[in-house]
C-alpha cells in the first residue's frame, strides 16, 4: 500500500514536471517570437530623385504606409542632390556607412557588384521585367524602378507649316531636317555640342539600334576590331556622319550647349530635340506648351521593312548593401515596396513601370509607338566593356564632337579606335 502511494506521488511529480517543462518551453518560444516581431528596426533610405522624395515624404508618406504592415520598422528617408549623389555614396561605401536601402545609377552598377546583397530570390525580382537583364556576376543586386525610352520631341506647328510627316527611316529623318533647313526660319534639330553628352541619343545609342542589341557594347569588348566597316558601330556612325554633314543643327553647334539648346526649342526656334522621356518635365518647367509638342521614335532603320529598334534605359536600381545590419528587414521592405505602393508611385510621378501588371497610361509618349512595331532593347554595360572603356578612355560623345568638327575622316577615326581598342584589351 505504501509502495503504491509512493509510485502515485512519483507519477504525479513527473506529470507535473513535464507540464511545467511544456509551459516553460511554450512561454520561451512565445517570448522569443514576440521579441523577434517586436524588435525595433530603423531602415535608412537614400535617394536622389526629386519626384520620388516628394511623393514618399509628402504625398504618400512611405514611413506611415510601411508601419501599417510592419509597426516595428521605422523608415528614414534622406534626399541627396543629384550632382552629389554618386560621390556621396562612394564615400559612404568606403566608410561602411551605406544606407540600408538605396538606389544605384545603372552606370555604376558594376562598381557595387561585390558589396550588395543578391536579390535573386525575391518575388519582386521575378516580377521585374528588367532585373535579370542587368545582372552583375550572376546576381541581381538592384531592382530598377523606372525605364526610359528615347524620343525625338518636335514642334507640331513647324511640322504643319512645312507639311511634314513623321519620318519612318533614317533617310526620311534627314530629309525632314533638310526641308526645315531650306526654309531658313528654324534650326531643324537643336544639338548643343559644346556639351558633348547631349549627342548620346546618336553617338552612344545608335550602334545598339543598328545591332538590335542593347548590350552590343559588351559584345564589342570581346573583339579586337569592332570599329571595322560592316560592323554595327561603323555602320551606325556612317549614318550619324551623314546627319552631321547635312549641317542641320544651326550655324555653330559646337558653340552652344545644353542650356541654349533647350531654350531654342522651348522658344519655338528649333523644330526637333532628341532626348529621353525625362526631358518632358524639363520642357514644361521651362515654359513649354504641350499643345505645340509632339514626339516620335528616332528612326535609324534603312527601310520600312527593317525592324524598328528603340532603346530602353533602366534606372534607379534599389538594393541592399552587405554592410546593413538589417538585411532581412531591408529585403522584406523591397518586397513590399515593389507591390501596391510601387503601383501608386509609378502612376503618381508618371514613370514607365518595370513591374509586370503595372499599366502605363501616359498618352503623350504612347503616341510615339502608334503604327510602329517597335522592339525595345535594354541598354546595359557589363564589366568587360567598362574595363576596356576605362583603359582607353573611350568617349563616344567626344567622338561625336570630333565628327561634327569635320577635321578628321570617319575612316581615320575608326582605324584609330580599332588600334586603341585592341591595345586596351591587352592583345
Amino acid at each position: 500500500m505504501v509502495k503504491k502511494k509512493l509510485l502515485k506521488k512519483i507519477s504525479l511529480a513527473l506529470v507535473g514536471a513535464i507540464l511545467l517543462s511544456t509551459v516553460a518551453v511554450g512561454c520561451s518560444n512565445t517570448n522569443s517570437a514576440s521579441t523577434a516581431s517586436d524588435k525595433k528596426v530603423t531602415l535608412k533610405m537614400a535617394l536622389w530623385g526629386d519626384d520620388e522624395y516628394k511623393y514618399m515624404t509628402e504625398t504618400n508618406k512611405i514611413a506611415d504606409a510601411y508601419k501599417k504592415v510592419h509597426p516595428n520598422v521605422t523608415i528614414e528617408v534622406e534626399k541627396i542632390a543629384k550632382t552629389e549623389y554618386d560621390n556621396t555614396m562612394k564615400i559612404r561605401s568606403t566608410a561602411n556607412q551605406l544606407p540600408d536601402v538605396f538606389p544605384i545609377r545603372q552606370a555604376n552598377l558594376s562598381l557595387y557588384g561585390d558589396i550588395m546583397v543578391p536579390l535573386n530570390d525575391l518575388k519582386a525580382t521575378e516580377n521585374n521585367l528588367y532585373a535579370k537583364e542587368t545582372m552583375i556576376k550572376g546576381n541581381v543586386i538592384g531592382l530598377p524602378e523606372a525605364v526610359f525610352n528615347e524620343f525625338v520631341f518636335y514642334n507640331k506647328n513647324i511640322f504643319k507649316e512645312y507639311n511634314l510627316e513623321i519620318p519612318k527611316t533614317w533617310d526620311e529623318f534627314i530629309k525632314v531636317s533638310q526641308t526645315i533647313k531650306d526654309g531658313k526660319k528654324y534650326t531643324p534639330l537643336a544639338l548643343g555640342l559644346k556639351d558633348s553628352w547631349v549627342n548620346y541619343p546618336l553617338n552612344e545609342y545608335m550602334p545598339m539600334l543598328e545591332a538590335g542589341d542593347g548590350q552590343y557594347y559588351n559584345e564589342m569588348a570581346t573583339k579586337d576590331d569592332p570599329f571595322t566597316k560592316g560592323q554595327p558601330f561603323y555602320d551606325a556612325y556612317t549614318k550619324i556622319q551623314k546627319l552631321y554633314d547635312a549641317k542641320v543643327f544651326g550655324d555653330d553647334p559646337l558653340g552652344y550647349g545644353w542650356d541654349q539648346q533647350r531654350a531654342m526649342f522651348v522658344a519655338g526656334k528649333a523644330a526637333m530635340f532628341a532626348a529621353g522621356s525625362w526631358y518632358k518635365s524639363d520642357y514644361n518647367q521651362n515654359g513649354g506648351k504641350d499643345e505645340n509638342l509632339g514626339v516620335f521614335l528616332l528612326p535609324t532603320r534603312n527601310t520600312t521593312s527593317d525592324p524598328f529598334y528603340t532603346t530602353a534605359m533602366t534606372e534607379f536600381f534599389w538594393g541592399v548593401p552587405k554592410t546593413s545590419k538589417n538585411q532581412k528587414e531591408a529585403k522584406e521592405f523591397l518586397e513590399w515596396f515593389f507591390g501596391d505602393y510601387y503601383t501608386q508611385l509609378a502612376t503618381a510621378i508618371n514613370i514607365k513601370p518595370t513591374m509586370k501588371g503595372v499599366s502605363y497610361n501616359d498618352k503623350f509618349f504612347t503616341q510615339a509607338f502608334d503604327g510602329v512595331d517597335a522592339k525595345s532593347v535594354t541598354v546595359f554595360y557589363d564589366d568587360k566593356y567598362n574595363k576596356v572603356k576605362n583603359a582607353m578612355k573611350f568617349d563616344v560623345n567626344g567622338i561625336g564632337q570630333q565628327m561634327m568638327a569635320g577635321k578628321t575622316s570617319l575612316d581615320s577615326i575608326m582605324n584609330d579606335l580599332n588600334a586603341q581598342w585592341k591595345k586596351a584589351r591587352g592583345n
